[in-house]
């Protein structure tokens, strides 16, 4: 199997690097999320054991981005412009509703992170529901653990089966 050249150096540096794509991913996700972990799947060594600490790493680093874009908006949340916009929402009973259902849970909130869209921007609206940080990064984890575990399996047996 030849692999492209950024394939390759991206291997090349390890367990950091998968940290270091997975929350660049949740950042800028330029490339979806569903063919990143297929191809850290599919790139992975030939015992499913060298998968555990691949799914770990790329868990942690998802929960990571997320906790960016969190700490983006909670900081930020001084700043008047998004304070308006925080109002404004707030206004909408279907928001109040989806928030409160949103932030009782953790389950449901490891749950988001199985919908392609709202994974990446999940931080945001937690940080403006003001859901605790560390409930949020927990859920985060837990999510990201199914989500990338699922995919990078998935590469995984496509390889070897």
């Amino acid at each position: 199997m030849v692999l492209p050249n950024f394939v390759t150096c991206l291997l090349a540096t390890g367990l950091g690097g998968v940290m270091i794509v997975a929350m660049l991913e949740k950042l800028v996700p330029v490339v979806p999320s569903f063919g990143l972990y297929l191809l850290f799947g599919l790139t992975a060594g030939s015992e499913f054991s060298a998968v555990v600490p691949l799914i770990v790493i790329s868990a942690f680093g998802s929960m990571s981005g997320s906790l960016c874009w969190y700490y983006l908006a909670r900081f930020s949340g001084a700043h008047p412009q998004l304070r308006l916009l925080s109002n404004w929402l707030g206004r909408f009973s279907a928001v109040r509703q989806a928030s409160g259902w949103y932030s009782e849970s953790v389950t449901r909130m490891a749950l988001v992170q199985l919908v392609p869209a709202a994974r990446v921007y999940s931080g945001l609206a937690s940080a403006v529901v003001t859901i605790d940080a560390a409930r949020f990064a927990i859920a985060t984890f837990l999510g990201c653990l199914i989500w990338n575990g699922a995919l990078i399996s998935a590469g995984w047996m496509v390889r070897h089966f």
